[in-house]
C-alpha cells in the first residue's frame, strides 16, 4: 500500500481545525489489529471549539483501535466507534459553555484482508479513482446536496450557493446521530482519497482526477492540497490519499523484510531520509 497524507490552514485561516489519522499497514498497532485505517474530520464551532470536535474524534478513534480486538469487521463495529465519538464530543460540550454547539464532519474507511467499511458525516468526501474514473463514494450531508438530490439545485448551483456550508448532518450538536456506513468493495490498484471540503470546495472533481493521474502517489495529498490553495484557499484543507497494491490485504510481519522495505520507501518518499 502506498500512502500519502497532508494538512494546511489554507491562505485565509489562521489556524486548523481539521484533523486526520493515518494508521499504516507498517505501524505497530496495525501490526497488532490487523487493519489499516484512515480519517478524515473537520471541525466547526466557536472559539476553537472546531479544532477541539475534530481532535476529540481522532484521538477517540485512535484509542478505540488500541483497546478493541478486531477479528472482523462490521457495520454494528463502525456504528459503535461513531456512537462513541458523538457522546463524548456532546458530553464535553455539556461540561464547557465556551464550546456549545461544536461538532465536526467525520469519515473513515478500515481496511482488513478484501474487506472494507466506510463510516461518514457530515460534508468531507470519500473519492475512489478507479480505471481512469473519480468517483465520490460518500454523500454530502449538507442542505445544498439535498436539494441537489430533489432536483432543486443543479451541481453548478450549489458550488457557489450562500448556504453550501450549511450541514444537516454532524457529530457533536446532537446526542444522538445518524451517520453511513456501509461496506465497500476493493480491487487492486483502486486509489482513494478523503479530504475536507476545503479541498472540493476550491477545485472541481474533473481537477482531483487530473492530479491523480499525473501524479506519484507519494506526492499526491501535498499536490491535491497546493491546488486547492492555489484556487484560492478559503478553508482549511485536509487530503488523504491510499493505493491498494494488492488483495486480499496483508499485513507484514514485526519483522519481516516486506515491513523494512515498506517503512523505508515511505520515509523515503516522505523526504525524511
Amino acid at each position: 500500500m502506498k500512502i500519502s497524507s497532508f494538512t494546511h490552514s489554507g491562505m485565509v485561516r489562521t489556524n486548523n481545525e481539521d484533523s486526520c489519522l493515518v494508521v499504516p499497514p507498517w505501524s505497530n498497532i496495525a501490526l497488532e489489529k490487523g487493519v489499516c485505517m484512515f480519517v478524515v474530520a473537520d471541525g466547526m464551532g466557536g472559539q476553537n471549539a472546531g479544532e477541539i470536535a475534530s481532535g476529540m474524534a481522532v484521538k477517540i478513534t485512535a484509542e478505540w483501535l488500541e483497546q478493541n480486538t478486531i477479528d472482523q469487521l462490521s457495520i454494528s463495529l463502525v456504528e459503535d466507534l461513531i456512537s462513541q465519538i458523538n457522546q463524548q464530543i456532546w458530553n464535553y460540550a455539556q461540561k464547557n459553555p465556551d464550546a456549545a454547539g461544536m461538532g465536526t464532519t467525520y469519515t473513515m474507511m478500515i481496511i482488513k484482508g478484501s474487506d472494507a467499511i466506510v463510516g461518514h458525516i457530515g460534508d468531507s468526501r470519500l473519492y475512489r479513482y478507479r480505471d481512469d474514473k473519480l468517483e465520490q463514494i460518500t454523500n454530502d450531508h449538507s442542505l445544498v446536496a439535498e436539494q441537489v438530490k430533489s432536483g432543486k439545485l443543479s451541481p453548478e448551483q450549489a458550488r457557489v450557493h450562500p448556504t453550501r456550508h450549511i450541514l444537516s448532518r454532524v457529530l457533536g450538536p446532537r446526542q444522538f446521530v445518524v451517520p453511513d456506513i456501509f461496506k465497500l468493495e476493493l480491487k487492486e490498484n483502486d486509489v482513494f482519497l478523503i479530504c475536507s471540503d476545503g479541498v472540493n470546495g476550491m477545485i472541481e472533481d474533473k481537477k482531483i482526477a487530473e492530479i491523480i493521474k499525473t501524479v506519484d502517489l507519494p506526492e499526491l495529498a501535498q499536490a491535491i492540497i497546493e491546488a486547492a490553495n492555489a484556487g484560492g484557499g478559503k478553508d482549511n484543507c485536509t487530503a488523504v490519499s491510499f493505493c491498494i497494491d494488492q488483495l486480499p490485504f496483508v499485513i507484514p510481519g514485526r519483522f519481516s523484510f516486506d515491513r523494512l522495505r515498506d517503512i523505508i520507501s515511505h520515509w523515503r518518499d516522505a523526504g525524511t531520509i
